[in-house]
């Protein structure tokens, strides 16, 4: 398998892609552990031929890549000042609730 998709440039492994992403980020040492189970976790999907398996274990990646500030939204929230943590805890259906609000406000 290539390493890239010709046209793209885009990774074609979930490794690969990890690898990419977490390779730009600027990560100090404390975040090691974080960045080899991110890897690891790339790893698994790319092996797992269960679609109910790698659901759970794309989910865990993405909390891991959240924390490392590699998501839209952890960046997001980064930008904003707002924990990524904090941002990764809503959902939709608060979203939806906070607009309400705004437009009974006016």
């Amino acid at each position: 398998m290539t390493a890239e998709r010709p046209s793209t440039g885009v990774p074609t492994t979930m490794a690969k892609a990890v690898r990419a992403a977490v390779g730009v980020l600027e990560t100090s040492p404390e975040d090691a552990g974080a960045v080899a189970l991110a890897q690891r976790l790339g790893e698994a999907i790319d092996e797992e031929s269960s679609g109910r398996t790698i659901a759970e274990l794309a989910g865990r990646l993405l909390a891991v890549l959240e924390s490392l500030g590699a998501t839209p939204a952890a960046r997001k929230a980064l930008a904003k000042g707002v924990p990524a943590d904090d941002a990764a805890k809503k959902s939709a259906l608060d979203e939806l609730r906070k607009r309400r609000e705004q437009r009974k406000r006016g």
